[in-house]
C-alpha cells in the first residue's frame, strides 16, 4: 500500500501549514502553540543583526563620503559638510529604531504570542516595518554622494523574505504578503528621480526583474513545506504501524486460540511448531480427539499466501471444520477432505484461493493411521526402529476441481507403538539459506533418522530449518507429529518402551 492510498483510506492527509492552516483549525497545532514564541524572538533577532550590519556599513560609505563632499560658506569662505550629514542622520534614526522594534519584539512582545496565528501575523507587520524602514531610509539619503542607494533596496527585501521563509512555517501565500509589499515599495523608490544616475529604461528593467528577487525565498518555503509534508506522512505512517501492530497482536491471540493444545499423556501424544513469518500466517493444523474411541484427528491446511489475507482464509477454514465435526462427529479423514475441498470450491476458489492440506486419523485401538493427501507435502513416518519412510499417496489439491470429481484417494497405514507420523507445509523444505540453496525434502527426512530421538520432532526440525536460513524465512513453517505411545485395549494399553530423549 502506497503513502498516497493509506492516507486516503484513512482519510486523514497531513495537516497543511501555514496561518491560513492554522486559523482552520480551531486552537492550532499544540506544537506550532509553544514554539511560536520562540519563532516570533528568532525573527526579531535576524532583523536586528540585519539593521546592525546596515549601520556598520552605512557607517563605512558614509565616512568616506562626508570627508569628499563641502561647500563653500559665502560668510566665512571655508568648506563645510554639505547637507548628506541631515540625511544621514535620518537613516541612523530609522535603523535605530527598527533596532528598539527588534529588542521590544524579542524580550517584552515575544511572551504574550499565544498561538501560531498571532506569531505569524507579528512576523508579517515586522518584516513589513522593517522593510519600509529600511527602504524609507535609503531613499532619504540617496543623492551626492551616495547616489542610486534606494536601488540597493532590493537587497532588504532579499534578505527580510528569506528571512521570514527559514523560520516561519510558511506557505507560499504566506509570503507573499510581506514580499509583494516590500516589492512595491521598493519600485517607488526606485523610480523615484532624486539623486539617480541611471536611466528611466533601466529603473523599469528593475522594476521588470524584481519578482525574481523573492524567487529564493519562495523556492525555500516549498522546500520546507514538503519536507513538512515528508515528516506528516512519516509520523501518519509510524502512528498506523503501531495501531496495526497493536490490532495484528491481539489478532495473533485470536488466531492461536484457535490451534489445539499439545499433549502427551494417553496413548496418542501431539506435539507442533508453528513460526509464521509476520504476526499471522496462512498454515493451520486442526486436531479432533474421539472421548470414546481415543481416536486422534489431525489435519493440517496450508493457504496459499502469507499474513493477514491467509490468515482470514484459515478462519474460514476454522470455522468449516469445526462444523464438519460438530455435524458428523469423529469424521474421517475422507469425508474431512471432501468437504473441505467443496467449501473451497464453491466459496473460494472464484477468488483465486485455494489450499492443500492433508488429514490423518490414528485409532490407538489397533495401531491403524488413515491418511488422506490433498497437494499437501507428503508426510513422515518414523518408526520406533529409527527408519523413516515418506506416505506419498497424494490428490489434488483442495478448491481445484469440483466435488464430484474429487476423488480423496485415502490411504491406511499399520503404526506400532513408538512410531510417530510427521507433517510439515512447503515451507519447511523450501526455506533457501543466504547462498539461495533450498532447506530441501531429503535433509528434513535425514534429520527424522537422527538417533536417539529428540524430545520434539517439530522443534528439532524447526530448529535446524532456521539455523539454515539464518533468521530470513520466506514462508509460515509448520511442523506436527502425532506419536503413537501405546495400543489401547479395553481400559488398558500397552505401552512402549519410553525412548532416550535429548
Amino acid at each position: 500500500m502506497s503513502i498516497a492510498s493509506l492516507r486516503h483510506a484513512l482519510g486523514r492527509p497531513p495537516a497543511p501549514a501555514g496561518p491560513a492552516a492554522a486559523r482552520r483549525r480551531p486552537g492550532g497545532d499544540p506544537e506550532e502553540a509553544r514554539s511560536a514564541p520562540r519563532t516570533v524572538a528568532l525573527v526579531a533577532a535576524g532583523c536586528l543583526v540585519h539593521a546592525l550590519v546596515m549601520m556598520v556599513l552605512f557607517a563605512l560609505n558614509t565616512h568616506e563620503a562626508l570627508r569628499s563632499v563641502t561647500v563653500i560658506d559665502p560668510l566665512t569662505d571655508q568648506a563645510v559638510p554639505a547637507a548628506t550629514a541631515v540625511r544621514s542622520a535620518i537613516r541612523w534614526i530609522f535603523l535605530t529604531i527598527i533596532v528598539l522594534l527588534s529588542l521590544w519584539i524579542v524580550f517584552v512582545q515575544r511572551s504574550r504570542v499565544r498561538s501560531f496565528t498571532a506569531a505569524s501575523n507579528v512576523v508579517t507587520v515586522l518584516l513589513i516595518v522593517s522593510g519600509l524602514l529600511h527602504l524609507a531610509s535609503r531613499l532619504a539619503v540617496q543623492g551626492a554622494p551616495l547616489h542610486d542607494y534606494a536601488a540597493w533596496g532590493i537587497a532588504d527585501v532579499i534578505v527580510l523574505t528569506l528571512l521570514g521563509a527559514a523560520i516561519m512555517r510558511w506557505s507560499g501565500m504566506d509570503l507573499l504578503i510581506p514580499a509583494v509589499t516590500l516589492l512595491v515599495v521598493w519600485w517607488v523608490c526606485l523610480l523615484t528621480p532624486r539623486g539617480v544616475t541611471t536611466s528611466v529604461v533601466d529603473r523599469l528593467v528593475g522594476v521588470l526583474m524584481s519578482p525574481f528577487a523573492i524567487a529564493p525565498a519562495l523556492m525555500l518555503v516549498e522546500w520546507r513545506r514538503r519536507r513538512r509534508n515528508e515528516e506528516s506522512e512519516r509520523l501518519l505512517l509510524g502512528r498506523q504501524v503501531e495501531q496495526i501492530g497493536g490490532e495484528l497482536s491481539r489478532a495473533r491471540i485470536v488466531h492461536d486460540a484457535m490451534f489445539p493444545k499439545p499433549f502427551s499423556s494417553g496413548p496418542v501424544s501431539l506435539d507442533y511448531f508453528y513460526a509464521p513469518i509476520q504476526e499471522i500466517g496462512g498454515d493451520y493444523v486442526h486436531v479432533f480427539t474421539c472421548p470414546t474411541t481415543s481416536r486422534v484427528t489431525l489435519t493440517m491446511l496450508d493457504v496459499a499466501g502469507h499474513g493477514l489475507a491467509a490468515a482470514l482464509s484459515v478462519n474460514r477454514l476454522f470455522g468449516e471444520i469445526e462444523r464438519i465435526v460438530a455435524e458428523f462427529g469423529e469424521a474421517c479423514p475422507e469425508t474431512i477432505i471432501c468437504l473441505l475441498n467443496r467449501y473451497i470450491h464453491l466459496t473460494m476458489a472464484r477468488h483465486g484461493l485455494f489450499a492443500t492440506g492433508a488429514s490423518v486419523r490414528l485409532d490407538p485401538n489397533n495401531g491403524t493411521l488413515s491418511i488422506v493427501n490433498a497437494g499437501h507435502p507428503p508426510p513422515f513416518l518414523r518408526r520406533g526402529t529409527g527408519t523413516v519412510e515418506p506416505v506419498t499417496a497424494s490428490t489434488m489439491m483442495l478448491g481445484a476441481i469440483g466435488p464430484e470429481e474429487f476423488d480423496p484417494c485415502p490411504h491406511a497405514i499399520r503404526l506400532e507403538p513408538g512410531d510417530t507420523i510427521v507433517l510439515y507445509t512447503d515451507g519447511a523444505f523450501e526455506v533457501r539459506n543466504a547462498e539461495g540453496h533450498p532447506f530441501g525434502m531429503p535433509r528434513v527426512r535425514d534429520l527424522l533418522s537422527f538417533d536417539p530421538p529428540p524430545r520434539s520432532w517439530p522443534r528439532f526440525l524447526a530448529a535446524a530449518i532456521a539455523e539454515h536460513h539464518g533468521g530470513h524465512a520466506d514462508d509460515d513453517v509448520l511442523i506436527a507429529s502425532l506419536r503413537l505411545n501405546a495400543l489401547r485395549i479395553g481400559e488398558r494399553a500397552t505401552p512402549v518402551a519410553t525412548a532416550a530423549r535429548e
